[in-house]
């Protein structure tokens, strides 16, 4: 059985990642490369629209990871929206029950997409088992175990890791191989805070950024190190009054959307970029656009 090892008390006690030794590296940032698209990628990407139900969300992130698979990636970090009510919502401060409510809308995720991996790679459903990682019962951290009929078709998804997880996430990725291991909304931010752009500077500040929490010395070690890579990323944010998506799609970069609220439907702003687009790339592609600037309900409820 995959990582039988694993399934011990023991792994809930990992020490905390050590450092790694080279200034240079702490400040580095490694992008993975992404291969050039063909003429019919060019087009499949710019037909991704945002999920629309959790079944949607789920088959598009198991093709962005079975494309990385084509590519021989095996490490690959998904951020998902979560079902609430009949739709889906960012995981952010809107959740009022904090972490612990995340975790419960996100580890079904995590079981269901390995299910779905582990069943279209082997051709029949695996056993799964989930362990919690968080000793304390309330960090929201759980690892998800897809045992195949064969070992080669088995794979690991790791529900809201922390970066005290590195240690655990480490010695899984060494133990799986050549094996799938997923990281799924991981707990760090994917935006820079100061401290993360402290943390990329060189010298002592970089050193600095990092021993107070910046995250570029982890960043570095997934990227580099271990060869993880972003595969599939849901973020929302509302710019010039209209609900934006942004969607990133392995190979086929970010895209970014608006919604349409008359005709209930997203509209694509841009597609295909090799980075995540700006605020003011979106402001700007709404303004090209002709999108008109409209009040949220928020500004409307305080307009006096």
């Amino acid at each position: 059985m995959l990582f039988a090892s694993w399934l011990v008390v023991g792994l809930l006690h990992s020490p905390q990642v050590p450092s790694l030794h080279s200034a240079q590296q702490a400040s580095a940032r490694v992008v993975a490369q992404r291969p050039v698209m063909s003429a019919s990628a060019v087009v499949e990407a710019a037909a991704l629209k945002p999920p629309r139900t959790r079944e949607d969300m789920i088959q598009q992130a198991a093709a962005a990871v079975e494309r990385a698979s084509s590519d021989d990636l095996r490490r690959f970090v998904l951020r998902l929206f979560l079902p609430r009510g009949e739709g889906l919502s960012p995981p952010d401060e809107s959740w009022q029950g904090g972490i612990m409510q995340l975790y419960a809308a996100c580890t079904p995720l995590v079981r269901d997409l390995l299910r779905r991996l582990s069943t279209e790679t082997a051709g029949v459903p695996p056993a799964l088992t989930e362990q919690r990682l968080d000793p304390s019962g309330v960090d929201g951290e759980a690892v998800w175990f897809a045992q195949s009929s064969r070992p080669q078709d088995d794979a690991v998804g790791l529900v809201q890791p922390s970066a005290e997880r590195m240690t655990t996430i480490r010695k899984l990725s060494n133990e799986a191989g050549s094996r799938p291991v997923l990281l799924v909304n991981p707990q760090w931010k994917e935006r820079d805070d100061p401290l993360d752009a402290l943390s990329r500077k060189g010298g002592w500040q970089g050193a600095l950024g990092n021993v107070l929490g910046g995250k570029a010395q982890m960043e570095t070690e997934l990227k580099e190190v271990l060869k993880f890579v972003d595969v599939y990323t849901l973020a929302e944010y509302v710019c010039r009054g209209s609900r934006i998506c942004l969607q990133l799609s392995y190979p086929y970069g970010w895209t970014a959307s608006y919604r349409d609220p008359e005709n209930d439907t997203w509209v694509a702003l841009l597609s295909g970029a090799e980075t995540r687009p700006t605020y003011q790339e979106i402001e700007k592609a709404l303004i090209d656009a002709e999108v008109p600037f409209k009040f949220t309900e928020f500004d409307l409820n305080n307009i006096v």
